[in-house]
C-alpha cells in the first residue's frame, strides 16, 4: 500500500519530469508575462485538483479519470477518458526515456542509434521490473528519485534569488501578441508542466486510507511542484537575457554559470536523466493501473485484467512498455522527431479535455451529493471556465489532430460492446 509521502512523491515525480529543466527558455519569449501565467496556470492546477480530491473522496476506486466520468456520463464517455488518458501515459514514457538518452549524450558525447536503442529499451525492461514488484516497492523507488532530483532544482534558484536582477526580471517581453492572447498561450504550455497531478487518484485501491490521504497528497504535491517551477523561472529570468535565454539549451546550467561560474553543462544533465527516470517510474506505475481500472470496470479488453503474485497489473503494466517501443524507434529518426516531438505537443490539448470531462462530471454529482454547499457548485464553474478558457487558445488544426486520437480508440470500443453482447 502507498502511504503519504509515497503518493506526495508520485504526484511531484510525475509534475517534475525533465521537461521542467527547458521550460524557463520555452517561456522566454513570454517575458514577464510568464509571472502572470505562472499564476493563472497555478490557480488552475489547484482548482483542478480540489475537484479530483472531492471526485476522489467519493468514488475512490482505481482508474482515475475515467471512472468520474463513466459514472456521470455512462460507459461510452469513460472509454474514451480512459482511452486518450491510458495513451497519454505511455507516449509519455518514450518522450521521457528520449530525453533522458539526450542528457546522456551531453556528458558522454554521440551515440549510434543501435546503442541508444539498446539503452532506451533496458530502461524500459528496468522500470517495467520495478512496477511489476509490491506497489509499496515502486513507491519507495520513486519517493527516493524524487527526493534526489528535487533538491537541486531548489537549491539553486535559491541561492540565485540573492542575486537577481530587477533589468532581466521586468524587462518587456518580445512576444508581439495582444496580452490575453500571450497570457492564455503561456498558460497552455504550462498545463503541460502540472499534467499529472491527478495521478495520485489512479491507484486509490493501494493507497491507505484513499479518502484522506489522496486529497492531501495531490494538493501538497501539486503545491512544491507549482514552487519549484516558479522559484526557477524568477531565478533564471532574473540572471539571463531574454534574447539569450531563447536560445539556451540548458537553462539551469547557464544559471549555475552565472552564479558560481565555470562548465555546468555535466551536473544539469545528470539532473536532467534523474527528473526524466524519476517521472518515468511515476508514470508507468500509473498506466498499468489506467488500463487495469478500464477493464476492471468493463471498458477495456479483459486481458489488462491479469495480475501477478505480488498484486500488480502485469499484463497492463508489461502492454504499456510494449506500446512505446514504437514511438522510441521514431524519435532515433532525425526526419521523424519534429513529428514525434508534435504527437507530444498535443498532451495539453488532450490533457485539458480530460480535465474538462471530470469537471462537468463534478458539476453533475453535485445535484446528487449530500451536503453541497454553495463553495462546491463555485469550485465546479470555475474549474469548467478555467479548461474552457485555456482551450479556446489552441488551433482548429490541433483540435482535429486531438480528435483524431479519440477516433483511433473507436475499434477497441466496438470490439468489448460485441464481446459484452
Amino acid at each position: 500500500m502507498l502511504g503519504f509521502w509515497q503518493l506526495v512523491a508520485l504526484v511531484v515525480g510525475n509534475l517534475v519530469g525533465s521537461g521542467v529543466l527547458m521550460l524557463p527558455a520555452i517561456l522566454a519569449p513570454y517575458g514577464s508575462i510568464s509571472f502572470a501565467g505562472w499564476v493563472m496556470a497555478s490557480i488552475g492546477a489547484i482548482l483542478l485538483s480540489l475537484v479530483f480530491c472531492q471526485l476522489c473522496s467519493k468514488h475512490p476506486r482505481t482508474g482515475g479519470p475515467h471512472v468520474y466520468v463513466e459514472e456521470a456520463f455512462g460507459k461510452d464517455a469513460g472509454f474514451y477518458i480512459a482511452w486518450v488518458y491510458w495513451i497519454l501515459a505511455w507516449v509519455g514514457y518514450a518522450a521521457l526515456v528520449s530525453a533522458a538518452m539526450g542528457c546522456l549524450t551531453t556528458i558522454c558525447g554521440p551515440l549510434s542509434n543501435s546503442t541508444l536503442m539498446i539503452l532506451e529499451v533496458l530502461i524500459i525492461v528496468l522500470f517495467t521490473a520495478v512496477n511489476l514488484c509490491k506497489i509499496a516497492f515502486a513507491g519507495r523507488v520513486e519517493l527516493v528519485l524524487t527526493i534526489v532530483k528535487v533538491l537541486p532544482l531548489i537549491v539553486l534558484p535559491v541561492i540565485a534569488l540573492f542575486s537577481v536582477k530587477s533589468e532581466y526580471l521586468f524587462a518587456a517581453p518580445p512576444i508581439n501578441m495582444p496580452y490575453g492572447s500571450a497570457l492564455a498561450g503561456s498558460v497552455m504550455l504550462m498545463i503541460f508542466a502540472f499534467m499529472g497531478f491527478e495521478t495520485a487518484t489512479v491507484p486509490s485501491e493501494e493507497v491507505e486510507n484513499p479518502r484522506k490521504t489522496i486529497p492531501k497528497a495531490t494538493i501538497v504535491g501539486t503545491l512544491i511542484a507549482a514552487g519549484i517551477y516558479i522559484l526557477g523561472t524568477v531565478s533564471i529570468l532574473g540572471h539571463i537575457p531574454f534574447d539569450q535565454l531563447v536560445q539556451s539549451k540548458a537553462p539551469y546550467a547557464d544559471l549555475a554559470a552565472c552564479i558560481f561560474g565555470g562548465n555546468w553543462q555535466n551536473f544539469v544533465a545528470g539532473a536532467g536523466i534523474l527528473c526524466a527516470l524519476g517521472a518515468l517510474n511515476g508514470w508507468m506505475l500509473i498506466g498499468g493501473r489506467i488500463a487495469y481500472g478500464a477493464a476492471k470496470d468493463g471498458i477495456f479488453p479483459k486481458i489488462f485484467l491479469k495480475t501477478d503474485k505480488c498484486g500488480s497489473p502485469s499484463a497492463a503494466i508489461i502492454i504499456s512498455s510494449m506500446c512505446t517501443i514504437p514511438f522510441m524507434m521514431l524519435s532515433l529518426s532525425e526526419s521523424l522527431i519534429e513529428q514525434f516531438n508534435f504527437v507530444v505537443s498535443i498532451s495539453s490539448s488532450l490533457i485539458l479535455i480530460v480535465y474538462l470531462a471530470c469537471t462537468l462530471a463534478y458539476m453533475k454529482f453535485l445535484k446528487d451529493y449530500e451536503h453541497s454547499k454553495p463553495k462546491h457548485w463555485l469550485l465546479g464553474i470555475a474549474s469548467t471556465a478555467f479548461c474552457f478558457w485555456v482551450l479556446s487558445s489552441i488551433s482548429i488544426e490541433m483540435t482535429l489532430y486531438s480528435l483524431t486520437v479519440f477516433l483511433v480508440g473507436v475499434p477497441l470500443r466496438l470490439y468489448v460492446k460485441n464481446r459484452d453482447r
